[in-house]
């Protein structure tokens, strides 16, 4: 019979054992802690009763699976053929009807629109996690290429919350898109749980990022146009010169004044928000500034019908 060894264990495999554990503490609580700044994270917007249609323009309402989920969306075509065309990911606490000025807006601009409600928000079933939004988000391309067939440049654009899941799946639309705007983006995830309140700054470190918008803009080939108002009051202006200096491709930031953070929704604000977006549409070129000359404001949009 072998006799038990009487040695300690090894100082190092200990410390190795009792690491391995510190770190499967760690990383559960991580994860337990990420499940529940999720959780708190998305507020859904349910739909509202605006359509295009309420400022004088023809829609197109649909619905779209994505997973076990139905998704809605809304597009607007412009009259010309050879418009450019415009895929929106839009915002937290917003449905399709909070973008049906906005919508209204760009076809008197010329422009295309494609606007879909993430699973849980407007009328869109399902619940709101990062997976499910990322691929409502690819779904939703693969619609909006379907509709806009005939259009001579495709475009997408992420809006604050939706600035994550654009550029959290941009690498997987195929085609590429002819150019990228983020307008009222956050640097990262994290940088927004804080800017928001959601988390305190010295809590951020520790949860995962899964929208690390920095790093992405930084890998983006792609022509990018940023927009982000010094008076934002939401996500600071910091964080869209953040991502401004991490470009490394084609980029230009068009820094607006006096808008809040929900310009490109709000009644007296949007034209002044989109009118140089749309010029830049237009032009084709979103890391150049359009001619002066073509930054005229969109055709103003008729009061809603009671």
């Amino acid at each position: 019979m072998t006799r038990p060894s009487s040695r300690k264990p090894f100082p190092l495999a200990r410390w190795l054992a009792g690491a391995a554990c510190a770190a499967l503490l760690v990383a559960l609580g991580r994860e337990a802690l990420y499940l529940a700044v999720e959780h708190g994270a998305f507020q859904p917007s349910r739909l509202g009763p605006l359509t295009p249609e309420d400022f004088g323009v023809p829609s197109q309402q649909s619905t779209f699976d994505s997973g076990d989920r139905t998704l809605h969306a809304s597009f607007v075509r412009a009259a010309e053929r050879d418009a450019p065309a415009l895929l929106v990911y839009h915002g937290d606490d917003e449905s399709l009807s909070d973008w049906a000025r906005a919508q209204a807006l760009l076809y008197r601009a010329g422009i295309s629109s494609f606007v879909f409600d993430y699973s849980g928000y407007g009328a869109s079933s399902g619940h709101p996690t990062v997976r499910h939004l990322e691929e409502d988000g690819r779904q939703a391309y693969q619609r909006f290429l379907a509709a806009t067939a005939e259009a001579p440049r495709r475009y997408v654009l992420g809006y604050s919350l939706g600035t994550g899941v654009l550029l959290g799946l941009i690498d997987t639309l195929r085609p590429a898109p002819a150019g990228v705007v983020i307008a009222a983006g956050f640097s990262s995830a994290r940088a927004a749980a804080v800017a928001t309140g959601i988390v305190p700054p010295w809590l951020a470190p520790l949860l995962p990022n899964p929208w690390d918008n920095e790093a992405r803009v930084h890998e983006l080939g792609l022509p990018l146009l940023l927009v982000h108002s010094r008076s934002d009051e939401v996500i600071p202006f910091a964080q869209a010169e953040r991502l401004a200096r991490a470009a490394t491709g084609p980029h230009r930031l068009l820094a607006l004044d006096g808008l809040v953070h929900n310009a490109a929704i709000e009644a007296d604000e949007a034209a002044n928000f989109w009118s140089p977006i749309a010029a830049s549409l237009r032009s084709g070129a979103l890391a150049v500034a359009p001619p002066a000359h073509d930054a005229r404001p969109p055709a103003g949009t008729p009061a809603r019908r009671g």
